[in-house]
């Protein structure tokens, strides 16, 4: 059985733990106002909030109910359309929708009212850019984007800066009481889930199998397994302590293989790293970015994978586990060939960490995609280089669309050392990092198509590291 809160009472479920929560609320709790559309987490008409428990407060997140496996529900407090509603009128949030005419048929509208609370829940300080950034991953098929976009604008403004220290407090929580934005129910939560039982008792009353699988994040995983796992045992990274956190220790930073992609911005550690940290609110919707995990991405071993060609190039190590042993290798040679990893049955990654940037170091990543957000890429490719005195001392180089797997560019990387940054030497590693790769036709393109793209990045990164080195007119 799995225990949790639904919106404001105790709930209990017998259903297995891999099924989703999609099915419960519509199926089981009845509660319909959670859309189904896509069942792939990217309409976000089935958007609701996880809230976590930490050791003050809870952290409240959007979340896609169509690809939630009901097991991450145990010990939290799950809210949908229905948890937000007022008993009286509308909450804050709605009221401007209607003001805004920014509903049509209705059928997006919930998960668009879910991805706005959650935003308001999970900042202290709310903009405009951040409130409509929030809805990236919400689909509308008729109203149209430009009524919905100064709603979720002027929702940015209606709370103003909040008092509270965090935004996981209950100081927090009481001022979107105050502003309409939650109900009062909401300031009892924590206390609820404390006395809760925790214990999670799969397979006394649901119908699980002895197969168990690991689950990081989850979000591409149940979108291609979701009925294979419904009956499936599942062991969740996120609720094992070792495999989250973010530090920095010695001079190397260290993030735990069930860290999502929002807790790396949330850390902050890419702040001082190019434009890793604003590139990372381009991977996905803010849904997906609150559920998947570094872990996953990295052995997904997808060609094109955001994160992975990012670590990459940061050098970064892996440490992996089985049972007490452990063995650490580098990102580097960790992939031997399409989906084919350095990784034994029984063995588990468990952290990834790569040398903290300092002063002499350039960070850039690039991406192509046919759309900027909510999309994979046709190639990727991201550079770190260590300078001294205007001359390249170390260059590491990764490309993702190119190769059967997230390749390192060794043979560019190395031709780099001991160069003088020019325009010339940026041609050179255009040039030279074109003949390292040998890309296939498929949907995304063309092998020429991303051979040019390829070329066109690792420009780019020449351009956007050394503007004053660089002549970009000669180089694009």
């Amino acid at each position: 059985m799995t225990s949790f809160i639904l919106n404001d009472r105790n709930y209990t479920t017998k259903l297995p733990p891999g099924a989703v929560t999609l099915d419960l609320l519509r199926k089981e709790a009845g509660l319909t106002g959670t859309k189904e559309g896509c069942r792939e987490g990217d309409c976000g008409a089935c958007t609701v909030l996880l809230g976590i428990p930490l050791e003050q407060g809870i952290k409240y997140m959007a979340v896609n109910s169509c690809i939630l496996p009901i097991a991450e529900l145990q010990g939290r407090h799950l809210v949908t359309i229905e948890g937000v509603n007022p008993k009286e009128g509308l909450s804050s949030i709605q009221k401007i929708f209607v003001e805004e005419g920014a509903s049509q048929c209705g059928f997006c509208t919930p998960g668009i009212i879910m991805s706005l609370t959650g935003y308001l829940l999970s900042t202290i300080d709310p903009d405009d850019a951040g409130a409509t950034g929030s809805l990236g991953g919400n689909i509308c098929r008729c109203t149209g984007y430009v009524s919905i976009k100064n709603a979720a604008k002027t929702v940015s403004g209606i709370t103003g800066h909040s008092p509270a220290g965090s935004c996981h407090s209950r100081e927090h929580l009481e001022w979107l009481v105050e502003n309409g934005i939650i109900p009062p129910y909401f300031l009892e939560i924590e206390e609820k889930l404390q006395a809760m039982d925790t214990y999670e008792s799969f397979g006394l009353d649901a119908n699980v199998s002895g197969r168990t699988v690991t689950v990081a994040g989850g979000t591409d995983l149940f979108v291609i397994e979701a009925e294979k796992l419904k009956n499936a045992n599942l062991r969740l990274l996120s609720k094992e302590k070792r495999m989250n956190g973010i530090s920095i220790t010695d001079g190397r930073a260290v993030i735990g293989a069930a860290a999502t992609i929002r807790d790396i911005i949330d850390s902050g550690i890419f702040s001082n790293s190019g434009n890793l940290e604003r590139s990372l609110d381009l991977v996905s919707s803010a849904q997906i970015r609150n559920r998947a995990t570094v872990g996953g991405n990295i052995v997904n071993a997808s060609p094109i994978g955001d994160l992975t060609i990012i670590f990459l190039a940061l050098d970064s190590r892996l440490r992996i586990v089985n049972g007490s042993d452990y063995r650490e290798i580098s990102l580097k040679n960790f992939y031997k060939g399409y989906k084919l990893l350095d990784l034994s049955p029984g063995e588990l990654l468990e952290s990834l960490e790569f040398p903290e940037p300092d002063l002499k170091t350039s960070i850039n990543f690039e991406k192509v995609a046919m759309r900027k957000h909510l999309d994979i890429a046709s190639v990727n490719s991201a550079a770190v280089f260590r300078t001294n005195d205007e001359v390249i001392e170390n260059a590491d180089i990764s490309a993702g669309g190119v190769a059967p797997v997230p390749l390192y560019l060794a043979g560019t990387s190395a031709a780099m050392s001991g160069m003088k940054i020019s325009t010339d030497t940026a041609k050179f590693a255009v040039r030279t990092a074109c003949n390292e790769v040998s890309p296939i036709d498929d949907v995304r393109g063309s092998a020429a198509y991303k051979k040019l793209l390829l070329g066109k990045l690792i420009a780019a990164h020449f351009v956007e590291l050394f503007p004053g080195l660089v002549d970009g007119e000669k180089l694009l």
